[in-house]
């Protein structure tokens, strides 16, 4: 059974009860009434007699005439011989029982049958009684019609509760529906995961919300798994791709050398300083994939306080000791702090460096700054080498591949340099853009926020 069909059930269901109850104890307070009224009447008239004792029967015609309501008035001699003194068409019992005379003449008494009534018994002297008794048929006439009104009141209660829990709960049920038929195709795949956009207060239009955000969630988190799973993918290829280069290099290398086909010992020198090399690109190969893994699966580091100025000028200061061809400026603000992790900054920044070593001329110039602008560290490094293609600085450091196999294979390094440097700036919460130098190559611009 649906929802709307139970709530329209359930509310007609109260509804004609709450209604009936209040029916039933209104026609039950009306027929005490109406009895009410009988008794007081009959109690009236056993009043009047018993002031009049000296006369009971005639006081008893004349107050039986004076009441409002049509009394019979049977006068019982003491050998139980009834006489009617005054006819109002009623049947009453003949011979009342001991018990009910007694009963009555403490307070009046109903005596059921097809045409009930109300009596009360007046005693007289040597055991002789009068009779006063009033029919109900009125009383349960009246009964009858309230009872007929109450079933049709309690009809169009029915109706009118039915029809307007109907109309009250249709828009919210539809909404109910709309979101079962949306939630269908989602589970099944094919929909887009959006929900119906609710613009009311109730709590369905609530629920519609609540739930297009999950879904909004959940379909970003799908999104990103489903991204994550093939750069998984192509990282895994490439890896494999550039680990194999150097392997099968050293492994001709090897048979070379275990065999009796190079003897020569210049040339046995030659091969094995080139299955070191290639052994010291495969070190520096699995070290930087590890690196890259490590923040695949943790991306939180230990954070610290970090004099970023410090450390960008030991950086730069070893550079320029170690390549004393190069024109090396440096224009560091000093006292520059961010929260970060020495340990990453410290390889971002020897990675960027070891950029210019293998890429650039040796006598190419290189310029350093940090400056502090809106409470963020920007951190530039400009070199005058052959700078890097126009796509490059269109795309961006984002369109970098992971390897770029013609640095990774002619200039050393493992080709993830610049996939590092991303990794290590967006963990710190900053930014990496890519420019020409007016020095003729590259400018990095890395922006961090201070502490």
């Amino acid at each position: 059974m649906k929802l709307r069909t139970r709530i329209t059930i359930v509310t007609a269901t109260v509804t004609t009860l709450s209604a009936l109850v209040i029916g039933a104890v209104a026609i039950t307070s009306s027929r005490t009434s109406a009895i009410a009224l009988i008794d007081q009447s009959l109690t009236s008239v056993a009043k009047a007699i018993h002031g009049n004792s000296n006369d009971a029967l005639s006081q008893a015609i004349y107050s039986g005439k004076q009441s409002d309501l049509a009394l019979t008035i049977v006068f019982y001699s003491g050998d139980k011989t009834g006489a009617v003194l005054t006819d109002s068409k009623l049947n009453i019992v003949p011979n009342p029982t001991p018990l009910l005379v007694k009963k009555s003449s403490l307070k009046p008494q109903t005596v059921p049958g097809l045409n009930p009534y109300r009596l009360e018994t007046v005693p007289l002297t040597n055991g002789e009684y009068l009779v006063v008794a009033a029919s109900l048929k009125d009383a349960d006439a009246r009964l009858q019609s309230e009872l007929l009104r109450l079933l049709i009141y309690m009809f169009f209660c029915l109706l009118i509760a039915g029809m307007s829990t109907w109309l009250f709960v249709r828009r919210d049920m539809r909404k109910v529906e709309d979101l079962i038929d949306s939630a269908t195709l989602i589970s099944i795949g094919k929909a887009t995961p959006e929900l119906p956009v609710s613009r009311g207060n109730s709590e369905i239009d609530q629920l519609t919300r609540a739930l297009n955000q999950m879904v909004a969630t959940l379909q970003h988190a799908t999104e990103l798994e489903e991204e994550s799973n093939n750069r998984m993918q192509e990282f895994m290829g490439d890896a494999s791709h550039e680990l194999r280069t150097p392997l099968t290099v050293v492994k001709g290398y090897v048979e070379l050398l275990s065999g009796s086909a190079m003897t020569d010992p210049e040339k046995r020198k030659t091969a094995y300083l080139r299955v070191q090399s290639e052994i010291l690109r495969m070190e520096s190969l699995i070290q930087d994939i590890l690196f890259l893994a490590e923040f695949g699966q943790k991306r939180v580091v230990d954070v610290e306080t970090i004099e970023i100025s410090q450390l960008l000028l030991s950086h730069a200061g070893d550079f320029a000791t170690l390549n004393k061809a190069r024109s090396v400026e440096i224009q560091i603000e000093p006292n520059v702090e961010i929260q970060g992790s020495d340990a990453h900054l410290a390889r971002l920044f020897s990675n960027a460096f070891g950029n210019i070593s293998r890429h650039t001329p040796a006598s190419a110039p290189v310029r350093v700054a940090l400056t502090v602008r809106e409470n963020s560290a920007h951190i530039t490094i400009e070199d005058g080498g052959p700078g890097l293609p126009e796509s490059a600085y269109t795309q961006g450091i984002q369109g970098f591949q992971r390897f770029d196999r013609s640095r990774s294979r002619e200039n050393g390094g493992s080709g993830l340099g610049m996939s590092i440097i991303l990794a290590i700036v967006h963990e710190h919460g900053g930014s990496v853009s890519l420019t020409k130098s007016d020095l003729g190559g590259l400018k990095m611009t890395i922006v961090l926020p201070c502490r």
